[in-house]
């Protein structure tokens, strides 16, 4: 008779811990923050009011909450998929219409980043390269690539001796270098065909040397004092990692960050590989159609990125899921490190590998807007300017967009992530998603218990 109490009991301790485990899949913490369901109905809703009218296909909304020891990985709290990967693979070769060809979107879809790179992909592998020595925040970009012609003034009066100031690595992470926003792809390779550079690398090796002719890429404002969004400052700040280390980037960051954070899907495509980084049942989102009539998918859309760079670049290329980039907001939110789960337990029952993977010292200082910069809005890599939203912390997110849809936000006081990724440029690049970004932060942030 005892025996088969202690058997019941031991059953009826299983459902309540098989329970728990499901209650936690359903968005709540064992750290004790939740988010109230009746208002996530309301992001879920807007979402659903966005696809519905047009504004992207598909979506994945991914909200972490900072481990309460400091040390695990933090709660998912949220993770939901909405709409369609995929509406079509390109156009009928006889018809010219589009071939419908509709895929629904799932959690663990992996989407081309755009300039999400900047700060997931480059940012990161330059705080590594940093910490090991290599780089000073304040060296000059000629330290590095010596033919990199710094600003110049016009000087106002005759034999009047023209100011100069050298751009800094600091200058190019708060995008205040006064290199312009962008360059045309089309007028680069054009130059670059007439000396016979357009072979596979030979493009990408070209490009710094163009960016570093201040005739070819005018340096628009001095150093430090004006804030311009460029895509040119990191992959300049590529080219420095890249010299330095001895390793294309994509190596590098597969290296030190993404390898020790035991990433699944975060990669970058070089198109000159022989190899693809991703297998054929990868359940990849496309970007654009092409005017070939097919769509991207696993090819960055950037253009800069794609054609000149070949796939790797500083300022795009990158592509991951939410479950990745909730991986790398908890270590960011950790202040550096993570404990890993060990296989077959979950972290936080099991113990696990504590991994350092960056320190405190290189988190704080790469989460803070230097000082002079602070008109700006930009810190190291990141972007401060508290638009994220009206109910986030002001002035204490770290957040970056990507052109395809995507999106970041670390709030460091509230110690909560959100992730929204969406398809936006999928099949016309005609959708908007600003709006939506910002309603869903407001939905999230007043959700949170």
């Amino acid at each position: 008779m005892k025996q088969n109490i202690y058997i019941l009991l031991s059953i009826a301790l299983v459902i309540l811990i098989v329970g728990g485990v499901v209650a936690l899949g359903m968005g709540e913490s064992n750290h004790g923050r939740i988010l109230n369901p009746e208002r996530m109905l309301r992001a879920d809703s807007v979402i659903n009011h966005a696809i519905a009218q047009g504004d992207f296909p598909g979506a994945v909304l991914c909200v972490v909450a900072k481990a309460e020891d400091g040390e695990s990985m933090g709660d998912v709290l949220y993770l939901k998929s909405y709409g369609n990967r995929q509406l079509t693979s390109g156009r009928d070769a006889v018809s010219g219409e589009f071939k419908s060809d509709t895929i629904p979107m799932t959690t663990d879809a992996v989407f081309d980043l755009a300039s999400m790179s900047k700060c997931v992909g480059t940012t990161l592998s330059f705080m590594r390269v940093l910490e090991d020595g290599y780089v000073r925040l304040t060296d000059n970009v000629n330290r590095y690539i010596p033919d990199f012609d710094p600003w110049e003034s016009k000087p106002e009066k005759r034999g009047e001796k023209p100011e100069i100031r050298h751009i800094t690595i600091k200058d190019l992470l708060t995008h205040t270098s006064g290199l312009p926003a962008y360059i045309g792809v089309d007028n680069f390779v054009e130059q670059m065909q007439r000396h016979g550079k357009t072979e596979g690398m030979a493009l990408r090796d070209s490009l710094i040397s163009f960016f570093a002719d201040s005739e070819c890429v005018k340096r628009l404002s001095a150093p430090s004092e004006e804030y311009r969004y460029s895509c040119l400052n990191m992959i300049v700040v590529q080219a420095i990692l890249e010299r330095v280390t001895g390793q294309r980037l994509d190596h590098y960051a597969q290296q030190e960050v993404f390898s020790k954070l035991r990433l699944k899907n975060t990669w970058y495509n070089c198109i000159d590989d022989v190899n693809r980084p991703y297998g054929e049942d990868t359940p990849i989102v496309p970007t654009e159609l092409q005017s070939s009539g097919k769509v991207l998918r696993g090819e960055v859309h950037d253009p800069l990125a794609r054609v000149a760079n070949r796939g790797v670049s500083g300022n795009a290329g990158l592509f991951s899921s939410a479950s990745d980039l909730a991986v790398i907001a908890s270590v960011l939110m950790n202040g550096g490190v993570i404990r890993l789960p060990k296989d077959g337990w979950s972290g936080k029952v099991g113990g696990g590998e504590l991994r350092r993977i960056f320190s405190k010292q290189t988190i704080d200082r790469f989460f803070t807007i230097p000082e002079g910069y602070e008109t700006h809005g930009r810190a190291l890599g990141w972007d401060f300017d508290g638009t994220n939203g009206d109910l986030l912390s002001p002035n204490r997110v770290a957040s970056h967009t990507g052109y395809t849809g995507t999106s970041i936000a670390i709030d460091l006081d509230l110690g909560v992530s959100i992730i929204l990724l969406t398809n936006r440029v999928h099949p016309k690049d005609t959708g908007g998603v600003a709006r939506t970004r910002n309603v869903v932060s407001n939905i999230v942030a007043a959700a949170l218990e």
